[in-house]
């Protein structure tokens, strides 16, 4: 009888575990969630991703550019002054409206524009060796094509994103992302 109840407890904790197992999202599940919100979120703002960057640099005025390193989607509303690149370590002022996380119940729209802004210290382009060296990646990625006070648009794959973003594997859109760099001003 002992050896009975030791066996229906022993099952009964087994069907527990599987049953509570399939609720846990993998991060498979998690990027294929987000593949899913991005595209919709694109056909319903009726935009156009580009795989090749313009050739003229002009960008139309619902078109976007998804870097193929990164995943990053960005459109280019202003190149600002481009006479000077920026330079390595140099600190780039972040300010942005707009930010929205489209794929969750968050209906609120998020803005730096009267607080401080966030800043960057620019040590290159984002690649493996280098993306943990950023609070948000993906803002990092329109810098090899735009100058000072130079704006974009962005749509940001949540592991481009800041260490929120990561950690609720949340995607997110901004209206406006602006650059200001430290030498500059």
């Amino acid at each position: 009888m002992k050896h009975l109840h030791l066996i229906i407890i022993v099952l009964s904790g087994l069907l527990f575990l599987t049953v509570s197992c399939k609720d846990t999202m993998t991060y498979a599940d998690y990027l294929d969630r987000e593949a899913k919100a991005i595209d919709l979120f694109i056909e319903s703002n009726n935009l156009t991703i580009l795989k090749d960057f313009p050739s003229d640099g002009n960008f139309n005025e619902k078109e976007f550019f998804k870097d193929p390193a990164t995943g990053v989607y960005f459109h280019i509303i202003s190149y600002g002054d481009t006479t000077q690149r920026l330079k390595w370590k140099e600190e780039v002022y972040v300010r942005f409206k707009g930010l929205h996380y489209f794929a969750s119940e968050d209906t609120t729209k998020y803005s730096n524009l009267t607080g401080e802004p966030e800043v960057i210290t620019f040590i290159g382009p984002v690649s493996s060796s280098t993306k943990s060296n950023y609070a948000t990646p993906g803002w990092v990625v329109p810098l090899n094509y735009v100058g000072h006070t130079g704006k974009v648009q962005m749509i940001i794959p949540f592991n481009m994103g800041s260490s929120y973003d990561q950690s609720r594997y949340e995607p997110t859109y901004y209206d406006m992302v602006q650059y200001r760099f430290q030498d500059q001003y």
